[in-house]
């Protein structure tokens, strides 16, 4: 790669302009494209016409490819995908939620392979085991810096941490005690739900394996893709039918003291700004039952 970078470097600097030629290089890989083609220390650096990045799409675009499916199961598509256009190529529309996620995550030969995700998430670095093990600890809710590196066996996480982080496989969230959050659902569901399965799906029989443990907590993994579909409803109503404008929606996680002098850690789900004013909170629950007040009153406790 470096000698045909070396070489479109001089072809662009020498002969592009007296040319008509159109060049668009991509690639999936954001470590890679950061690396080895947008550095400063690239040869390509500064000789594009225009840097995009694509995203995948948003619940309400993912569910467009899904009409057939109830909207409860077009947002669980959306949370096993990602809203990645490759993923949700993979989904049968003619086949029930159920059946592609036990064809594509539990069986031998589905897209969502051990092989496949390992290869996502560690690429060619040199410790991919390490990679993979902080990965399932963060899916796992070991969030924390000091919980990560308990979970893996290793104080030694910080560069493995920033290489993840600029890959934006995770990213870091600032707090009082900041913490770490996968971007990509349908890795943390892998990690989350299908890592421990591998043998029993290489041996056939990985639906055993989501019946027993997998199904009845769907609604536990959505609740994080749910604040994010409402983020994304926030951010497309923003300053229209007299909603605020708000710059900025977020989680929040902190401590405080209470009454007695005692740290109650305070989590809220939706954390709506507009600059530095605080004009939206939100309780997020993904669940096949209606709001209790007792929720209710503990959100309004967190004002």
């Amino acid at each position: 790669m470096p000698y045909i970078q070396s070489v479109l470097q001089k072809i662009i600097d020498t002969k592009w302009k007296s040319t008509q030629l159109f060049f668009i290089l991509c690639g999936s890989l954001v470590s890679f494209m950061k690396d080895e083609v947008l550095a400063e220390s690239a040869p390509l650096h500064g000789r594009s016409n225009l840097e995009l990045k694509l995203k995948p799409f948003n619940y309400l675009e993912t569910a467009e490819f899904l009409e057939e499916y109830s909207l409860e199961d077009k947002a669980i598509a959306y949370g096993l995908t990602n809203g990645v256009a490759k993923y949700i190529e993979q989904f049968d529309p003619r086949l029930s939620l159920e059946e592609n996620i036990l064809e594509q995550f539990y069986s031998i030969g589905g897209y969502f392979s051990e092989e496949q995700i390992k290869t996502i998430v560690s690429s060619e670095r040199q410790n991919p085991g390490l990679y993979n093990s902080i990965i399932s600890a963060v899916a796992t809710g070991h969030t924390k810096y000091n919980e990560i590196g308990g979970f893996v066996g290793t104080e030694d996480i910080n560069y493995p941490l920033k290489v993840l982080c600029n890959a934006e496989i995770l990213e870091k969230r600032m707090s009082k005690k900041p913490y770490y959050v996968l971007n990509d659902s349908m890795t943390e569901f892998w990690f989350r739900y299908v890592n421990r399965a591998t043998s029993l799906i290489n041996a056939g029989n990985g639906a055993a394996y989501y019946y027993a443990h997998v199904k009845n907590n769907l609604h536990d993994f959505m609740g994080k893709i749910f604040e994010k579909i409402a983020k994304e409803f926030l951010m497309l109503h923003a300053g229209k039918d007299d909603f605020p404008i708000l710059t900025e929606i977020t989680d929040f996680q902190d401590t405080v003291k209470n009454e007695s002098k005692e740290l109650i850690p305070i989590e809220i789900d939706l954390l709506g700004k507009s600059g530095k004013n605080i004009l939206l909170l939100g309780e997020c629950k993904f669940k096949n039952s209606p709001l209790i007040k007792r929720n209710m009153k503990k959100l309004f406790g967190k004002n």
